[in-house]
């Protein structure tokens, strides 16, 4: 539980996440202020006429830039303020705050951040963007982990995490706050909430909901039936918690899952097996 009285909730999570938009609405909700790294960052690779990509990418070789970032981060751990905090590292540097993670499908990310239009990320089409994405997220895990040993993906480091692919950003800011105000109080709440267009079949039928992600795509382990419910019902996001690692579905089996749910998805993982 959070032991200062000011609001410190923190958002890291995949690029084109909405990271901004949602912080955006909770600290106007909140009547908290916006730090976000992120900004700071475009802004550092306006003036010197880099790509956020060739900046992310420089900064491996020079660790000042990052140096300068993180004691901003590290003196908001105390700051009496109310603060909004944008910043993959903020959980590791402000640990007092509501660490969220936000996932997003990576051609629905791509999608976000081409619409964005910003200068600093000049992509031509929605598969460069894709790929810059995935350069770049590359290119902070490694500099992340050589500079603190952490890495930045591992689900484990976060309070909670949301999937906003296809919410909106007003409903995601939503759940965030409702799970905000359940860790205030000290309440049990899902850690994990996936959206129900890709969460894939799999695993034992009873239990609790138990995913596991492979090439970006999450699978059930196990809470078939409860998962089933949920997405039949119309939830678009089901609860889970993380299992091991797992066998992905075959064709047969997102068959069936489809028939029984109704689920249709936007997108398929390669390589489906019989």
């Amino acid at each position: 539980m959070q032991e200062n009285k000011s609001v410190k909730i923190s958002l890291a999570g995949d690029l084109g996440s909405g990271k901004s938009t949602v912080g955006a609405i909770l600290a106007e909700k909140l009547h908290a202020a916006v730090y976000s790294t992120g900004t700071i960052q475009r802004k550092i690779a306006e003036e010197m006429g880099m790509t956020t990509l060739q900046l992310n990418q420089y900064m491996e070789t020079h660790p000042e830039i990052d140096g300068k970032i993180d004691d901003g981060l590290r003196a908001l751990e105390h700051s009496p303020e109310n603060i909004i905090i944008d910043s993959r590292m903020a959980w590791h540097f402000v640990p007092s705050s509501f660490a969220v993670y936000m996932a997003a499908d990576a051609r629905v990310a791509a999608e976000r951040i081409l619409k964005a239009g910003r200068s600093s990320e000049p992509f031509a089409s929605v598969e460069e963007a894709m790929r810059s994405i995935a350069d770049r997220r590359a290119s902070e895990a490694a500099r992340y982990f050589q500079l603190y040993g952490v890495h930045i993906k591992d689900l484990e480091n976060y309070d909670y995490v949301v999937d906003t692919s296809y919410i909106t950003p007003e409903e995601a800011a939503a759940h965030i706050l409702a799970h905000y105000q359940s860790f205030l109080r000290g309440e049990n709440f899902p850690r994990y909430e996936l959206s129900a267009l890709r969460l894939f079949p799999g695993g034992e039928e009873e239990g609790q909901p138990a995913f596991f992600e492979a090439d970006g795509f999450y699978y059930l382990a196990r809470g078939m039936r409860a998962a089933a419910e949920e997405v039949a019902a119309g939830k678009p996001l089901v609860a889970c918690v993380q299992a091991a690692a797992g066998e992905p579905c075959s064709r047969a089996q997102l068959a069936a899952w489809q028939a029984r749910t109704g689920v249709r998805y936007p997108a398929l993982p390669r390589g489906l097996g019989e």
